[in-house]
């Protein structure tokens, strides 16, 4: 499979300040991805409080909603039964151990989830992604880039892995990519595509800030 997919991030990425509570660009690109290469069954990996779950049921995807998180589960679940979807299933689990059979996804999103944790954190997550993506089933997942202004604060317990980082979450590692890593993580794809983006918000006090990250898309 061919991956020519720049022209759609570029014109998504120019919507500058998204709310932190919208649909994100990477979401709005996957969907349009998925659609075009008949992806029918997709996962919402670290799904939080189902914003991306409910746009992807919006798209009539059937998703399976998961997360690590009980409460993140409980409330998507509430928005989804408000809604009146009937196009998604829930599941409880970590993603370094994802409880569905080989080959059962043709789409997986992952978004503002991966930073958690450490470099074979990453490897293992990659590595079960990879297990339960159909034969051309596509991944979209991002990763914050060591560019980003929070990398290298803290304890760097691993290269590019630091505790401390975080106020309020001091004992939970956070791990920042660079291109070269990831092209090495998924080597494994036949096909992939890396993109650095920018995610732009406004915080309480209406001060801009950004969050540096690699987008990639990659093929089984």
């Amino acid at each position: 499979m061919e991956l020519k997919w720049e022209d759609e991030y570029d014109s998504l990425y120019e919507e500058q300040w998204e709310d932190q509570i919208g649909v994100l660009p990477t979401a709005k690109v996957a969907a349009d991805i998925f659609d075009k290469n008949d992806c029918k069954i997709i996962m919402d990996l670290g799904c939080g409080k189902g914003r991306h779950t409910v746009y992807f049921a919006q798209q009539e995807f059937n998703v399976f909603a998961t997360d690590i998180s009980e409460t993140a589960i409980a409330e998507t679940k509430a928005r989804i039964k408000e809604l009146e979807f009937k196009n998604v299933q829930f599941r409880q689990h970590d993603m370094r151990e994802i409880p569905f059979d080989d080959n059962y996804f043709d789409g997986v999103l992952c978004v503002w989830t991966t930073g958690v944790g450490t470099l074979e954190d990453c490897r293992r997550h990659i590595n079960e992604i990879h297990r339960v993506l159909k034969t051309n089933g596509i991944v979209i997942i991002d990763y914050v880039s060591t560019s980003d202004k929070q990398c290298g604060i803290g304890d760097e317990i691993e290269k590019n892995t630091y505790i401390n980082n975080i106020k309020g979450e001091e004992d939970i590692p956070y791990h920042y990519s660079t291109k070269e890593e990831l092209e090495e993580l998924y080597s494994s794809f036949s096909g992939f595509f890396i993109k650095p983006v920018d995610y732009n918000f406004f915080d309480r006090n209406g001060g801009k800030y950004t969050i540096e990250a690699f987008v990639v898309i990659a093929v089984k």
